[in-house]
């Protein structure tokens, strides 16, 4: 038997890693799942006390993403076929509202108001689908209108009033823990045998891993494994993705369009309903203004998770990953104690950067994906620029309307109770300006970073998206010294990006000559 020639063992190992590189891109959620594990170690790194990746804060984490996940699994199959559900936060602002309204006020045993709320889920899909399938409206339109009805309904019909505090059967969807009791019976002395071992386990493991446990994640990780084995094994499933990639190639060949188109929108109404019963399940009361704005993260999960907007691709693990990063960035940027609003402004970049990265996924071009990356690195510059940039922008915008309505005052004008607002104290005043102060240095760091990563997309030069991405590490340490650890996440992920837009080409190139050998 003859022996390999080291160089060319090297080699084979080398194709394979291309190979594997090439295959992993190729996947829908792989952008989400590389996010979340360079997020997640970054996360881990910058943080002091209990570690990122800690059972109970993942499980904290899977908790906190249950009741959107469920919203975003259901859109995920409307947007596979090519469609788009607006109504979403709606229906499930609606359906929480009632549910809590025929329970609390007409006395509805839980049971039967669960069942109400979720037959109105269905009802509203059937409404949404017919008007989509069978009178062919454009489902933006459809569900655009859906958003405004559905949330009106739910304000009229309760009046817009908060209900009393739900019954505890509905902690079942939501911080019930099922080993809770089981602990209670351990200390109470009532196990005996396996059950006494297992319940010592569970007390003994308590505050690390089972205190976290809730109903909620059992329920959002079930859900979307029974829904995957559905699509993945059912006429149904293959149906979907046959609509959404030629919806009048799937009639000519037989499929009933109509008919499943209808049934994806009841099944995402009913996710909605879904949703609002795990939100529920960790509220104390029902309100019909629960909801708002989830319509934007479903969908900004669905397409972080790979999920095609053109439709006829997608996936529901990447859905999932979806969820998770949307949760990773929207904890982060609530420890940097910054507002709601920018919250809502960095999940709307998210959304751009996903389309733009299937968008690229199609075309297949090198250069697109480099550009990308550049585009990549150039958004978590940004990410890292708010923390600094919010704080200075924050009190110099303070002081401005500060001095402007003195200036109004002295000028004789009579002020309005939000210009009075605007007038601050000596001390507030000095505290302004040295948040203003302290932060200008970050902030000026920052957005020279971020004119540099723009920079990277115009050019195709790999020396300065080596030298860029040794900048975005080397700014770690002064920036945590600034006390701005919440930046090293995102500037790690920029490093990243501009790594790999240095290697797009080779990697292509060497993908490229693998498949002709191979052929």
């Amino acid at each position: 038997m003859t022996d390999v020639p080291e160089s060319q063992a090297s080699h084979s190992f080398q194709d394979r890693i291309v190979l594997g590189l090439v295959k992993f891109f190729k996947a829908e959620w792989s952008g989400a799942f590389l996010a979340i594990l360079i997020l997640g170690i970054a996360i881990e790194l910058a943080s002091s006390g209990r570690p990122f990746f800690h059972p109970s804060n993942l499980m904290t984490i899977l908790n906190n993403s249950a009741a959107i996940g469920i919203v975003a699994g259901g859109m995920t199959l409307v947007i596979i076929t090519a469609g788009i559900d607006l109504s979403v936060g709606s229906v499930m602002g609606m359906t929480a509202a009632l549910t809590g309204y025929v329970a609390s006020f007409w006395g509805f045993p839980p049971y039967l108001a669960i069942m109400t709320g979720l037959g109105i889920g269905l009802a509203i899909g059937a409404f949404n689908g017919s008007l989509v399938a069978y009178f062919g409206m454009p489902a933006f339109i459809v569900t655009l209108a859906g958003l405004s009805i559905w949330r009106g309904t739910g304000h009229l019909s309760t009046g817009a009033q908060a209900s009393p505090k739900l019954p505890e059967t509905f902690d079942y969807f939501g911080r019930y823990n099922p080993f809770a009791g089981l602990r209670d019976a351990y200390k109470e002395g009532t196990l005996t045998g396996g059950w006494e071992r297992f319940g010592a386990f569970v007390d003994d493991n308590w505050i690390n891993f089972f205190r976290t446990f809730q109903m909620s994640m059992l329920i959002f990780i079930g859900f979307f494994i029974l829904l995957t084995i559905i699509i993945a094994n059912t006429r149904y499933g293959r149906w979907v993705y046959a609509i959404g990639s030629n919806e009048p190639g799937a009639r000519q060949a037989g499929i009933n369009t109509p008919r499943y188109t209808l049934i994806t929108y009841m099944f995402c109404s009913f996710s909605a309903a879904l949703g609002a019963l795990l939100f529920l399940g960790r509220a104390p009361y029902a309100k019909s203004d629960y909801g708002q704005m989830w319509e934007l993260d479903a969908i900004a999960a669905v397409v972080i998770g790979g999920t095609s907007l053109f439709g006829g691709r997608g996936s529901l693990w990447g859905t999932f990953m979806g969820v998770i990063l949307l949760k990773l960035i929207n904890n982060g940027l609530t420890l940097a104690q910054l507002d709601t609003f920018w919250q809502m402004v960095v999940t709307g970049l998210i959304i751009l950067v996903a389309v733009g990265l299937d968008i690229v996924r199609q075309s297949g071009n090198p250069e697109s994906v480099r550009k990308l990356l550049g585009a990549i690195a150039a958004v978590m510059a940004f990410l890292a620029l708010m923390t600094p940039g919010a704080i200075f922008l924050r009190a110099k915008i303070a002081v401005l309307e500060h001095n402007a309505s003195v200036d109004l005052r002295e000028a004789g004008t009579q002020l309005a109770a939000g210009q009075n607002a605007r007038l601050l104290s000596p001390d507030e005043i000095s505290q302004f300006q040295t948040a203003a102060s302290s932060n200008l240095l970050a902030m000026l760091l920052l957005l020279a970073l971020l004119i540099a990563a723009c920079f990277v997309v115009l050019q195709t030069n790999r020396v300065i998206s080596f030298v860029l991405a040794a900048t975005f590490i080397a700014m770690i340490v002064p920036l945590i010294m600034m006390g701005y650890q919440i930046t090293v996440p995102f500037l790690v992920l920029g490093a990243a990006a501009l790594l790999g837009s240095a290697f797009v080409h080779a990697l292509f190139a060497k993908a490229r000559t693998l498949d002709v050998n191979a052929a």
